[in-house]
Protein backbone atom coordinates (compact mmCIF):
# COMPACT_ATOMS: atom_id res chain seq x y z
CA UNK A 1 0.00 0.00 0.00
CA UNK A 2 1.87 3.27 -1.03
CA UNK A 3 2.23 5.56 2.05
CA UNK A 4 2.56 9.47 1.73
CA UNK A 5 5.37 11.75 1.32
CA UNK A 6 7.31 11.97 5.18
CA UNK A 7 8.30 15.02 6.26
CA UNK A 8 10.06 16.52 9.52
CA UNK A 9 10.81 19.95 10.80
CA UNK A 10 13.96 20.56 13.24
CA UNK A 11 15.92 23.33 15.07
CA UNK A 12 18.52 22.65 16.86
CA UNK A 13 21.00 24.52 18.93
CA UNK A 14 23.39 21.46 20.06
CA UNK A 15 25.61 20.37 17.28
CA UNK A 16 25.86 17.16 18.52
CA UNK A 17 22.07 17.17 18.69
CA UNK A 18 21.68 18.19 15.55
CA UNK A 19 23.76 15.61 13.91
CA UNK A 20 21.06 12.66 15.27
CA UNK A 21 18.90 14.76 13.01
CA UNK A 22 20.76 14.00 10.08
CA UNK A 23 20.14 11.29 7.60
CA UNK A 24 22.87 8.52 7.85
CA UNK A 25 24.83 9.88 5.07
CA UNK A 26 25.19 12.77 6.53
CA UNK A 27 27.42 14.19 9.02
CA UNK A 28 28.75 17.63 10.53
CA UNK A 29 32.58 17.50 10.84
CA UNK A 30 32.62 20.54 11.97
CA UNK A 31 30.19 23.07 13.81
CA UNK A 32 30.92 26.15 15.84
CA UNK A 33 29.61 26.02 19.21
CA UNK A 34 28.80 29.37 19.84
CA UNK A 35 25.25 30.56 18.60
CA UNK A 36 25.30 27.65 16.43
CA UNK A 37 21.44 26.84 15.33
CA UNK A 38 20.06 24.53 12.48
CA UNK A 39 17.08 24.29 10.73
CA UNK A 40 16.44 21.20 8.60
CA UNK A 41 13.22 20.26 6.83
CA UNK A 42 12.89 17.20 5.35
CA UNK A 43 10.78 15.90 2.88
CA UNK A 44 10.69 12.54 0.89
CA UNK A 45 8.30 10.60 -1.39
CA UNK A 46 8.39 8.00 -4.43
CA UNK A 47 12.50 8.56 -6.24
CA UNK A 48 13.01 11.69 -4.21
CA UNK A 49 14.14 13.01 -0.60
CA UNK A 50 14.94 17.11 -0.28
CA UNK A 51 16.48 18.23 2.61
CA UNK A 52 16.23 22.33 3.21
CA UNK A 53 19.47 23.32 5.82
CA UNK A 54 20.19 26.08 7.29
CA UNK A 55 23.18 27.00 9.36
CA UNK A 56 23.70 30.06 11.17
CA UNK A 57 27.37 29.90 11.38
CA UNK A 58 30.28 28.30 9.19
CA UNK A 59 30.02 24.40 8.89
CA UNK A 60 31.44 21.77 7.52
CA UNK A 61 28.96 19.25 6.02
CA UNK A 62 30.28 15.78 4.79
CA UNK A 63 27.91 13.50 3.15
CA UNK A 64 28.94 10.22 2.91
CA UNK A 65 29.08 7.38 0.24
CA UNK A 66 25.47 6.48 -0.83
CA UNK A 67 23.37 4.31 -3.04
CA UNK A 68 21.83 7.06 -4.55
CA UNK A 69 23.02 10.63 -6.80
CA UNK A 70 22.72 13.67 -4.29
CA UNK A 71 22.66 17.26 -5.48
CA UNK A 72 24.51 20.01 -3.29
CA UNK A 73 22.33 23.19 -4.26
CA UNK A 74 23.34 26.15 -2.28
CA UNK A 75 20.60 28.98 -2.48
CA UNK A 76 22.05 31.39 0.15
CA UNK A 77 26.02 32.11 0.75
CA UNK A 78 29.35 30.79 -1.39
CA UNK A 79 30.10 27.35 -0.33
CA UNK A 80 33.25 24.95 -0.53
CA UNK A 81 33.01 21.42 -1.98
CA UNK A 82 35.59 19.10 -1.67
CA UNK A 83 34.87 16.24 -4.45
CA UNK A 84 37.21 13.89 -5.36
CA UNK A 85 40.10 15.87 -4.06
CA UNK A 86 39.29 18.56 -6.09
CA UNK A 87 37.95 21.90 -4.99
CA UNK A 88 34.95 22.98 -5.96
CA UNK A 89 33.50 26.67 -5.62
CA UNK A 90 30.31 27.03 -4.99
CA UNK A 91 27.19 29.16 -4.48
CA UNK A 92 23.69 30.16 -5.67
CA UNK A 93 23.85 28.85 -9.65
CA UNK A 94 26.41 26.59 -9.29
CA UNK A 95 25.48 22.89 -7.29
CA UNK A 96 27.46 19.97 -7.11
CA UNK A 97 26.72 16.57 -8.21
CA UNK A 98 27.11 13.46 -6.69
CA UNK A 99 27.03 9.94 -8.47
CA UNK A 100 26.24 7.10 -6.31
CA UNK A 101 29.09 5.57 -3.95
CA UNK A 102 31.34 9.19 -3.86
CA UNK A 103 31.48 11.48 -1.02
CA UNK A 104 31.91 14.75 -1.00
CA UNK A 105 32.30 17.43 2.15
CA UNK A 106 30.98 20.77 1.85
CA UNK A 107 32.08 23.71 3.88
CA UNK A 108 29.35 26.72 4.35
CA UNK A 109 30.10 30.27 5.97
CA UNK A 110 27.49 32.05 7.93
CA UNK A 111 24.06 31.85 7.88
CA UNK A 112 24.00 29.66 4.63
CA UNK A 113 21.12 28.14 2.74
CA UNK A 114 21.72 24.69 0.85
CA UNK A 115 18.80 22.15 -0.29
CA UNK A 116 20.17 18.57 -0.59
CA UNK A 117 18.60 16.68 -3.36
CA UNK A 118 18.58 12.76 -3.19
CA UNK A 119 17.86 10.89 -5.88
CA UNK A 120 16.74 6.55 -5.76
CA UNK A 121 19.85 4.50 -7.23
CA UNK A 122 17.63 3.65 -10.56
CA UNK A 123 15.77 6.59 -10.76
CA UNK A 124 17.74 8.88 -12.86
CA UNK A 125 19.03 6.28 -15.31
CA UNK A 126 15.46 4.69 -15.43
CA UNK A 127 13.68 8.29 -16.89
CA UNK A 128 16.92 8.48 -19.03
CA UNK A 129 16.48 5.13 -20.74
CA UNK A 130 12.92 6.09 -21.24
CA UNK A 131 14.19 9.25 -22.96
CA UNK A 132 16.45 7.71 -25.29
CA UNK A 133 14.77 4.00 -25.42
CA UNK A 134 17.85 2.11 -24.72
CA UNK A 135 19.68 0.62 -21.65
CA UNK A 136 22.38 2.94 -20.70
CA UNK A 137 25.10 2.64 -18.18
CA UNK A 138 24.71 2.23 -14.94
CA UNK A 139 25.36 4.21 -12.35
CA UNK A 140 25.37 7.31 -14.53
CA UNK A 141 28.62 9.24 -14.20
CA UNK A 142 27.53 13.00 -13.90
CA UNK A 143 29.89 15.20 -13.93
CA UNK A 144 30.93 17.39 -10.07
CA UNK A 145 29.29 20.12 -11.09
CA UNK A 146 26.59 21.80 -12.57
CA UNK A 147 24.93 25.57 -13.39
CA UNK A 148 21.68 25.92 -13.05
CA UNK A 149 21.92 29.83 -13.70
CA UNK A 150 20.71 29.15 -17.25
CA UNK A 151 16.81 29.85 -17.82
CA UNK A 152 16.34 26.01 -17.52
CA UNK A 153 19.21 25.76 -14.94
CA UNK A 154 16.63 28.31 -12.64
CA UNK A 155 13.56 26.56 -13.81
CA UNK A 156 14.82 23.62 -12.00
CA UNK A 157 16.30 25.01 -8.92
CA UNK A 158 12.96 26.90 -8.21
CA UNK A 159 10.95 23.23 -8.53
CA UNK A 160 13.15 21.86 -6.33
CA UNK A 161 13.04 24.77 -4.05
CA UNK A 162 9.25 24.60 -4.22
CA UNK A 163 9.34 20.60 -3.25
CA UNK A 164 11.50 21.06 -0.08
CA UNK A 165 10.02 24.02 1.09
CA UNK A 166 7.94 23.63 4.52
CA UNK A 167 4.76 24.02 4.47
CA UNK A 168 1.77 22.05 3.74
CA UNK A 169 1.61 22.86 -0.40
CA UNK A 170 4.73 20.85 -1.32
CA UNK A 171 2.88 17.58 0.65
CA UNK A 172 -0.34 17.91 -0.79
CA UNK A 173 1.37 18.20 -4.87
CA UNK A 174 3.36 14.86 -3.85
CA UNK A 175 0.54 13.03 -1.86
CA UNK A 176 -1.52 13.16 -5.82
CA UNK A 177 -0.01 11.21 -8.13
CA UNK A 178 -1.28 13.79 -11.08
CA UNK A 179 1.03 16.62 -9.71
CA UNK A 180 3.81 14.39 -7.96
CA UNK A 181 4.68 12.36 -11.76
CA UNK A 182 4.98 15.06 -13.33
CA UNK A 183 7.04 16.97 -10.61
CA UNK A 184 9.51 13.72 -10.40
CA UNK A 185 9.89 13.85 -14.15
CA UNK A 186 10.91 17.78 -14.07
CA UNK A 187 13.18 17.05 -11.37
CA UNK A 188 15.14 13.89 -13.03
CA UNK A 189 14.91 14.97 -16.56
CA UNK A 190 15.82 18.53 -16.18
CA UNK A 191 18.99 17.00 -14.02
CA UNK A 192 19.83 15.15 -16.73
CA UNK A 193 19.65 18.45 -19.31
CA UNK A 194 21.86 20.05 -16.82
CA UNK A 195 24.04 18.08 -16.06
CA UNK A 196 27.51 16.24 -18.34
CA UNK A 197 27.28 12.91 -18.39
CA UNK A 198 28.19 10.10 -21.07
CA UNK A 199 24.77 10.21 -22.55
CA UNK A 200 24.63 13.51 -22.62
CA UNK A 201 24.99 14.62 -26.43
CA UNK A 202 22.31 11.73 -27.15
CA UNK A 203 19.62 14.23 -25.41
CA UNK A 204 20.25 17.03 -28.04
CA UNK A 205 20.82 14.15 -31.29
CA UNK A 206 17.84 13.81 -34.02
CA UNK A 207 15.37 11.41 -33.16
CA UNK A 208 13.01 9.79 -35.84
CA UNK A 209 9.89 10.80 -36.93
CA UNK A 210 6.54 9.36 -36.98
CA UNK A 211 2.57 9.57 -38.36
CA UNK A 212 0.57 10.65 -36.63
CA UNK A 213 -0.91 7.31 -35.31
CA UNK A 214 0.76 7.46 -31.87
CA UNK A 215 -0.85 10.76 -31.51
CA UNK A 216 -4.49 9.83 -31.29
CA UNK A 217 -3.85 7.23 -29.59
CA UNK A 218 -2.20 9.27 -26.87
CA UNK A 219 -5.42 12.04 -27.35
CA UNK A 220 -8.24 8.75 -26.95
CA UNK A 221 -6.45 7.87 -23.79
CA UNK A 222 -6.13 11.37 -22.29
CA UNK A 223 -9.35 12.96 -23.46
CA UNK A 224 -10.78 9.35 -21.76
CA UNK A 225 -8.91 9.16 -18.57
CA UNK A 226 -7.28 12.31 -17.62
CA UNK A 227 -7.69 11.23 -14.13
CA UNK A 228 -4.53 9.06 -14.56
CA UNK A 229 -1.30 10.05 -13.39
CA UNK A 230 -0.56 10.54 -17.66
CA UNK A 231 2.87 11.64 -18.40
CA UNK A 232 5.16 11.84 -21.13
CA UNK A 233 6.75 8.49 -19.77
CA UNK A 234 3.99 6.53 -19.66
CA UNK A 235 2.65 7.74 -22.76
CA UNK A 236 5.37 6.97 -24.15
CA UNK A 237 5.29 3.74 -22.89
CA UNK A 238 1.96 2.76 -24.38
CA UNK A 239 3.09 3.87 -27.71
CA UNK A 240 6.46 1.67 -27.88
CA UNK A 241 8.70 4.84 -28.31
CA UNK A 242 10.81 6.91 -26.69
CA UNK A 243 9.76 9.92 -24.98
CA UNK A 244 11.92 12.14 -27.52
CA UNK A 245 10.62 10.54 -29.98
CA UNK A 246 7.03 10.46 -28.46
CA UNK A 247 7.61 14.82 -27.83
CA UNK A 248 9.17 15.00 -30.90
CA UNK A 249 6.28 13.47 -32.97
CA UNK A 250 3.74 15.31 -30.64
CA UNK A 251 5.57 19.00 -31.99
CA UNK A 252 5.25 17.79 -35.82
CA UNK A 253 1.61 16.83 -35.62
CA UNK A 254 0.02 19.02 -32.62
CA UNK A 255 2.49 21.79 -32.35
CA UNK A 256 2.46 21.33 -28.77
CA UNK A 257 3.98 18.48 -25.87
CA UNK A 258 2.11 15.87 -24.60
CA UNK A 259 1.87 17.89 -21.05
CA UNK A 260 0.11 20.59 -22.64
CA UNK A 261 -2.98 18.00 -23.99
CA UNK A 262 -2.83 16.83 -20.50
CA UNK A 263 -3.37 20.18 -19.06
CA UNK A 264 -6.04 21.56 -21.52
CA UNK A 265 -8.21 18.39 -20.71
CA UNK A 266 -7.65 18.50 -17.04
CA UNK A 267 -8.62 22.28 -17.18
CA UNK A 268 -11.75 21.65 -18.96
CA UNK A 269 -12.77 19.19 -16.35
CA UNK A 270 -11.99 21.46 -13.56
CA UNK A 271 -14.60 24.01 -15.53
CA UNK A 272 -16.70 21.35 -15.35
CA UNK A 273 -16.33 20.55 -11.50
CA UNK A 274 -16.84 24.44 -10.99
CA UNK A 275 -19.90 24.98 -12.80
CA UNK A 276 -21.01 21.79 -11.08
CA UNK A 277 -20.63 22.79 -7.47
CA UNK A 278 -21.41 25.21 -4.95
CA UNK A 279 -19.18 27.24 -3.17
CA UNK A 280 -20.17 25.56 0.28
CA UNK A 281 -19.50 22.22 -1.71
CA UNK A 282 -15.89 22.66 -2.48
CA UNK A 283 -13.19 25.44 -3.20
CA UNK A 284 -11.41 26.24 -5.95
CA UNK A 285 -8.00 25.14 -4.57
CA UNK A 286 -9.17 21.88 -3.46
CA UNK A 287 -10.83 21.67 -7.77
CA UNK A 288 -7.12 22.71 -8.79
CA UNK A 289 -5.58 20.05 -6.65
CA UNK A 290 -7.97 17.19 -7.64
CA UNK A 291 -6.87 17.82 -11.39
CA UNK A 292 -3.00 18.13 -10.09
CA UNK A 293 -2.63 22.12 -10.67
CA UNK A 294 -0.58 24.32 -8.25
CA UNK A 295 -3.58 26.85 -6.80
CA UNK A 296 -1.95 29.83 -8.00
CA UNK A 297 -0.74 29.02 -11.17
CA UNK A 298 -4.71 27.21 -12.10
CA UNK A 299 -6.07 30.75 -11.43
CA UNK A 300 -3.57 32.37 -13.55
CA UNK A 301 -3.95 29.53 -16.52
CA UNK A 302 -7.79 29.47 -15.67
CA UNK A 303 -8.42 32.77 -15.96
CA UNK A 304 -6.02 32.89 -18.98
CA UNK A 305 -8.59 30.56 -20.78
CA UNK A 306 -11.85 31.55 -19.76
CA UNK A 307 -11.84 34.96 -19.19
CA UNK A 308 -12.38 34.62 -15.91
CA UNK A 309 -11.46 33.55 -12.34
CA UNK A 310 -12.22 30.44 -11.08
CA UNK A 311 -14.47 31.45 -7.76
CA UNK A 312 -16.25 33.93 -10.01
CA UNK A 313 -17.72 30.27 -12.04
CA UNK A 314 -17.91 28.63 -8.61
CA UNK A 315 -20.46 31.01 -7.53
CA UNK A 316 -22.50 30.71 -10.28
CA UNK A 317 -24.28 33.19 -13.75
CA UNK A 318 -25.05 35.65 -11.33
CA UNK A 319 -21.57 36.77 -10.50
CA UNK A 320 -20.45 36.39 -14.16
Amino acid sequence: MATGPRSSDVHETDPRRAEEHLTGAVRLVHAPRDRFALHLHRIAHGPLALEDVRCSEGTRIRVDEDAGYRVGLPVRGPVRADHHRRELDLGPGRAVVVTPFEQVAMTTRDDTHVVIVRIEPDALEDALEALLGRTVARPLRLRPSTVPGTAGGSAWTSVVRSVGAPGPDPAAVLANPLSAEPLYAAVLVGLLHLTEHPEREALDAPVPSWGPHPIREGLDLIEAHPELPLTATSLAARAGLSVLALQGCWRRHRDVLPRDDVDRVRMARAHRDLESHRPDETTVDAVARSWGFPPRAFSAAYGSRFGRPPAQTLRGPAYA
